[in-house]
């Protein structure tokens, strides 16, 4: 899970290569404000981090959701890699 309020789901870019899982986020920003004279400011928030998924993660089974500022990636397991339970003979 990463927090990350106030941005929206298109503002993230999650990317795969090989075995690195790439997270990252280009938001760029213009307020401007008119009263008796005019204001504008902008802003620019970038953020990036990687990791290196182990090999028993199923890369095509990553799942990726934004929901009220939190990001939230689902990892599974591949099915050979899952723990086992062995029967004592």
């Amino acid at each position: 899970e990463l927090a990350a309020p106030g941005l929206q789901k298109e503002n993230f870019n999650i990317d795969l290569e090989k075995d690195v899982l790439t997270i990252s986020v280009n938001k760029q920003a213009e307020m401007e404000e008119k009263v008796e004279y005019k204001r504008r400011e902008f802003g620019n928030y970038q953020f990036e981090r990687s990791f290196r998924l182990p090999d028993f993660i199923d890369v095509n089974a990553i799942e990726a959701r934004y929901e009220q500022g939190i990001l939230q990636l689902a990892l599974p397991r591949k099915a050979e890699a899952a723990p086992k339970r062995i029967e004592i003979a």
